[in-house]
């Protein structure tokens, strides 16, 4: 999900990415999955949810019998890995998985770089490898995802990063518009000032824009700040209708309460911020917030299925943090791949490649997961609006089906 772009050099390590043998799982009366993901390190808070997430899919599988593949049955065997939130080891563990303990399929990592330079070795040994990051759309092309072709085995299980800002853009203004009493025209953005989130502001300025806002800037500020009293100041001098947060939900939670000190909007919006945050740590405002959830919000939904999912997901043992939807980009898709390995038959990668593309998964994020044609989901995102007397109101907001122009 938090789709981070960081930059190395790990072009030396691909050496190691050859081609294995060919699994052999259909000897063993299990099945290993493997997960790589930052379980300490810089992006723990998104990272940790990944294992805990596979996790709880894989022991429910398992409860209920195992997965029937023919006329075999199987357990899922999860092997996890903790990237420390490094690239050279997220390549070392991917490798050890695949070539030592013969996974069929990896899922991770909640980083864009990280997720390719996995591919460059799951790809090649036929791995099947599910990534929850938005910015995928560059290499899952026709001809990538192909047979035979480099990514054909690589399935992206968040939404395009224009669908998840466009419907993030759209259903905060939904929600806060009613609550500050007038139609809201003016955005600015406050965004942190490193890759991700230049690369993210992007696509949230081109979805502000086509629902209308003018944006007279981006207010970008340094990854460790504390004090954000200057950005804020400059905030408030082009008089916006809503600031918008974006996209560090840990930053967020620093500026907010020095936004509304300094009276900067009417209103604000933090990206990443779920309300059970909000109400676990008694936040309150004299003025409307909104949040959103990367999918589906834990802390108050209007999705149905989420709190049995969450429900199950805490009394496993994971922790309440900021970022805890993030789990549903991939617990979801360990139940999908289980229902593709009962469809096709075999555990045969290519057949099950086949089965992904055909399936229509019913999940917790949505009653109909399914794959387009370049490996892709497309499913709702969850936002949510604190009015000042505490009461939260959420709603699921349907992705734009076509990016806007730029």
């Amino acid at each position: 999900m938090k789709s981070v772009l960081l930059r190395g050099a790990v072009a030396a390590l691909f050496l190691g990415a050859v081609a294995y043998p060919a699994l052999a799982q259909d000897a063993a009366d299990t099945i290993k999955i493997g997960v790589v993901a930052a379980e300490s390190g810089a992006f723990v808070s998104a990272g940790h949810t990944l294992p805990a997430g596979v996790s709880l899919a894989v022991k429910e599988i398992n409860d209920e019998g195992g997965v029937k593949v023919g006329d075999k049955t199987y357990k899922l065997e999860l092997l996890k890995r903790d990237d420390r939130t490094d690239i050279s080891t997220a390549i070392a563990a991917t490798q050890e998985l695949v070539r030592d303990e013969k996974v069929a399929a990896i899922f991770g990592s909640e980083t864009h770089d990280f997720t390719l330079a996995m591919a460059k070795i799951t790809q090649p040994a036929k791995v099947l490898h599910f990534a929850g990051n938005s910015t995928l759309a560059k290499v899952l092309t026709d001809n990538s995802v192909t047979s035979g072709g480099e990514d054909h085995y690589l399935f992206q299980t968040e939404p395009q990063e224009f669908q998840r800002s466009g419907s993030t853009a759209r259903g905060v203004l939904k929600l806060l518009e009613p609550l500050v009493g007038r139609p809201l025209k003016k955005s600015v953005l406050i965004v942190g000032n490193d890759a991700t989130g230049q690369f993210l502001s992007s696509y949230y300025l081109a979805a502000l824009k086509s629902e209308g806002q003018e944006v007279p800037d981006i207010i970008f500020y340094p990854p460790d700040t504390t004090d954000f009293s200057p950005f804020l100041t400059r905030a408030k001098s082009l008089k916006p209708d809503v600031v918008h947060f974006w996209y560090n939900g840990d930053s967020t939670l620093t500026a907010l309460p020095q936004a509304l000190e300094l009276g900067v909007a009417p209103s604000y919006f933090l990206f990443g911020v779920d309300p059970g945050i909000w109400k676990e740590q008694g936040l309150s405002a004299d003025v409307p917030v909104a949040m959103s959830c990367v999918p589906v919000c834990w802390g108050e939904s209007s999705n149905p299925k989420a709190k049995a999912y969450f429900d199950a997901y805490f009394a496993a043992g994971a922790p309440k943090g900021v970022t805890s939807s993030v789990s549903l980009l991939y617990y979801d898709y360990v139940h999908f791949l289980a229902e593709a390995w009962e469809k096709a038959g075999s555990l045969d990668p290519d057949k099950t490649v086949e089965a992904l593309k055909t399936l229509h998964h019913k999940g917790v994020v949505s009653d109909d997961l399914a794959f387009n044609a370049t490996h892709q989901v497309t499913h709702a995102t969850e936002v949510c609006a604190a009015a000042p007397g505490g009461d939260i109101t959420c709603a699921m907001q349907e992705p734009p089906a076509d990016a806007p122009k730029q």
